[in-house]
């Protein structure tokens, strides 16, 4: 690979900043997109290499099936004729910087990373190297599942390609057929290096052969019932871990909310050979202890690993310290042991309290008070493994108050914002009100007061030009031409105060004036949307004067009016559409809006609802009308894929059920095997390709699934002998007669 140099321009448009990683095939550059003015990270492969190519166009056509924020984004793989690039969303970093972190940190994003492996898999994709590095964080802190460059497309995967050694499954390292149950494995590799600050094995690379996966011994305690979930997902046998990525993300989601999770957790004692001899308290010299465990902690870290695996690049931290073993565990007394666990009940309950504020994005909104609490209630865990539990529970308790301060100031701090953002509106300030309004859904996503002052902001936003206008109009005298331009305002935005108390002064100064009446008429019956009512006053003001600077402008409204009472009409009439699941017709509406004007926001969301069930619909109608293709274990399989999307369906949904329902039995009675006898010579050797070798016999009966085989016979000094036979369900017994009669002269 020819040298990257910083400030390098690639494909006439990425300039590149910064080396992010680098591996024998591939270089990762952060670089600034000069044609979309933003920066991106860049997957980069130099000269003119067909295969890594083709594994780039691989790896955008499988993010191409994807549509999750868990996933990250790729754009089309370019090429010029020094370089093949991948453009990708730039993230914030990946998960190597958790090696070594409490379970507590780990746990929600391995639960958005079960979402995100969950969606893979209904798509028919197996990531295949989950490693920390291939899991990325984006801005906002949410994981985002990347390099899908050994991943498996509908069970194939690239020939002798295993991801890496220390997550590949047992089955993985052996080239089997790509399995779900790979990934489950490869997560709780991932898991297992994220808690212990190593993978399994490491240093050593495992044979293909090896499947007892290393004890887990993790840097900080652990619940046992997640031990034993890990433990689960490590098996070599595939039947005994977790099935899927969503009873995976159920069990952990569970975790999180069990207090009994929290208060399960062992805190270890120092070995009896380490205790002190004098009559020293443990407070005074842990300290020291726990500093000169965290120096060598560091110094195996970025010094002797590197140089001890040079093979394993990507492991930036390794587990330091003593271990402790449970034999020589100092015995400690039961009142510590009930302060203890009065630390684990109340630290529980603290961290709950913590995690739902940060759900709530109150690192943005809570202030110093909030930081201030996150940072005592990791003073209350570090005093706690340091045994010095009195003072562990007294920095709980202030962590505690101060949470619940900034949980009791929720409710302030919203209203605070929503009125600070309606203050900003009326007076034209819009973009300090979508902060005050954005913030605001931080902490609370459904509240309604937020979202209709977005709303209002989207409304307003291409008009605060009129109510300017309008203003300069009323003090010009000039009241008619300020009364239409407020209720052009207010028709857009009925809650705009400036627009309101304007339009009320207009309207009174123009009282007497008959012409100015029917035209303020006309606008106010416009605004209420009766547009028959606003055409009528419409002609009596253009009786009154008909060459009115008003009337083309007002007319010209009442139309477009009438238009969007049309559209509205066509809008309720798809809805129904769908309503009765008649999704083509209903795509074919949306679409044919969309020809006629590209703008409409409710026909292309509409369009993007309407494409996937239209979609599932056309393939299960497929299956329904030609059954026959069940015979096929490949759509058989694609089948089973499409039930279950089906099923992920919410709500009333008769003919897609319908549709299952029957598909369903055509499945089970493809699934269903039929009896098929096999006669022969007795000297001829038989074999039923993908079902088994029978030898010589002159009859033989089996059991097969409905589709196509192959018989193969042979025998020496005679000419093989190659039927191809097709089991159909509606046959109740096959018979095949299979036997080498032609001699070989």
């Amino acid at each position: 690979m020819s040298a990257l140099v910083k400030g390098q321009k690639l494909v006439y448009r990425f300039v590149l900043l910064d080396l992010l990683a680098e591996s024998g095939r591939f270089e990762i550059w952060r670089a600034f997109d000069e044609r979309r003015e933003i920066e991106v990270a860049l997957k980069i492969a130099t000269g003119e290499d067909a295969l890594r190519w083709e594994s780039l166009q691989r790896e955008y056509s499988i993010a191409q099936r994807l549509e999750h924020p868990g996933v990250v984004r790729f754009d089309e793989p370019m090429r010029d004729e020094t370089v093949m690039i991948l453009p990708m969303l730039l993230a914030a970093g990946d998960l190597r910087p958790l090696r070594g972190k409490s379970y507590t940190q780990i746990v929600p994003l391995m639960i958005e990373l079960c979402d995100a492996l969950d969606h893979l898999h209904s798509r028919g994709i197996i990531h295949r190297d989950l490693k920390p590095s291939n899991i990325l964080l984006d801005f906002a802190g949410h994981i985002r599942l990347s390099d899908f460059e050994f991943a498996a497309i509908d069970g194939m995967a690239p020939l002798g390609a295993i991801g890496s050694p220390f997550t590949a499954s047992p089955q993985q390292r052996s080239e089997l057929e790509p399995s779900t149950l790979d990934d489950i494995y490869g997560f709780g590799a991932l898991c297992y290096e994220l808690l212990s600050a190593y993978p399994p094995y490491f240093p050593t690379k495992p044979a293909a052969t090896e499947h007892q996966v290393p004890s887990l011994k993790p840097v900080h305690p652990i619940p046992p019932v997640l031990h034993a979930l890990l433990q689960r997902c490590l098996s070599a046998d595939p039947s005994q871990r977790p099935t899927t990525a969503r009873e995976l993300r159920e069990d952990l989601a569970m975790l999180t909310r069990s207090p009994e999770s929290i208060r399960a957790i062992r805190v270890e004692a120092l070995p009896m050979e380490q205790t002190p001899s004098v009559g020293i308290s443990r407070r005074h010299w842990l300290p020291w202890v726990a500093g000169i465990a965290s120096a060598g902690l560091l110094a195996l870290t970025f010094w002797v690993l590197p140089r001890w695996a040079p093979g394993a690049s990507d492991i930036a931290v390794s587990r330091g310290g003593a271990a402790v073993s449970t034999e020589s565990a100092m015995i400690i007394s039961e009142d510590e042991q009930q302060q203890q666990a009065l630390f684990n009940e109340r630290y529980g309950e603290f961290s709950r309290a913590l995690d739902e504020l940060e759900s709530q994005a109150a690192g943005v909104w809570g202030g110093e008070s909030f930081g201030a609490a996150k940072s005592m209630g990791e003073l209350a865990l570090a005093a706690s493994s340091a045994r010095d539990v009195s003072l562990a529970l007294d920095r709980l308790g202030l962590a505690m108050q101060r949470l619940t301060r900034v949980a009791n100031e929720r409710p302030a701090t919203l209203a605070q914002l929503i009125d600070s953002a309606n203050t900003a509106i009326d007076d034209g300030r819009l973009e300090i009100a979508r902060q005050s309004l954005e913030r605001a859904l931080l902490i609370d996503p459904e509240h309604a007061p937020a979202i209709r002052g977005l709303a209002r902001i989207v409304a307003l936003g291409p008009l605060l030009p009129a109510l300017v206008e309008a203003e300069t109009a009323q003090l010009a005298y000039d009241n008619l031409r300020a009364l239409t331009l407020y209720e052009q305002v207010l028709r857009a935005d009925a809650d705009n105060r400036r627009a309101r108390d304007g339009a009320a002064r207009a309207r009174r100064a123009l009282s007497s004036d008959r012409y100015a009446a029917a035209i303020g008429e006309s606008l106010a019956a416009l605004r209420a949307g009766r547009s028959e009512s606003a055409r009528d006053a419409l002609t009596r003001a253009r009786a009154l004067r008909s060459d009115g600077a008003e009337l083309g402008a007002l007319q010209a409204e009442i139309e477009a009016a009438g238009e969007r009472s049309d559209l509205d009409n066509e809008r309720n009439r798809i809805l129904e559409l769908e309503r009765a699941e008649n999704w083509d017709d209903a795509l074919k509406a949306y679409e044919g809006l969309l020809a006629q004007d590209r703008s409409l926001e409710f026909a292309r969301s509409g369009r993007n609802r309407v494409v996937p069930r239209a979609e599932l619909a056309r393939r299960l109608d497929g299956l329904i009308s030609t059954p026959a293709r069940l015979s096929s274990p490949e759509v058989r399989r694609e089948l089973e894929r499409l039930l279950a999307e089906a099923a992920r369906v919410k709500g009333d949904a008769p003919v897609l059920r319908s549709q299952v329902e029957q598909l369903n039995t055509a499945l089970q009675i493809y699934e269903k095997p039929i009896k098929t006898v096999l006669q022969s010579d007795g000297q001829t050797r038989i074999v039923v390709q993908r079902i088994g070798i029978f030898g010589t016999f002159t009859r033989k009966e089996l059991q097969l699934k409905p589709g196509r085989y192959v018989v193969v016979g042979t025998r020496e000094g005679f000419r093989d002998v190659r039927r191809e036979i097709n089991i159909t369900p509606s046959e109740p017994q096959l018979v095949i007669d299979v036997r080498c009669t032609e001699a070989i002269s």
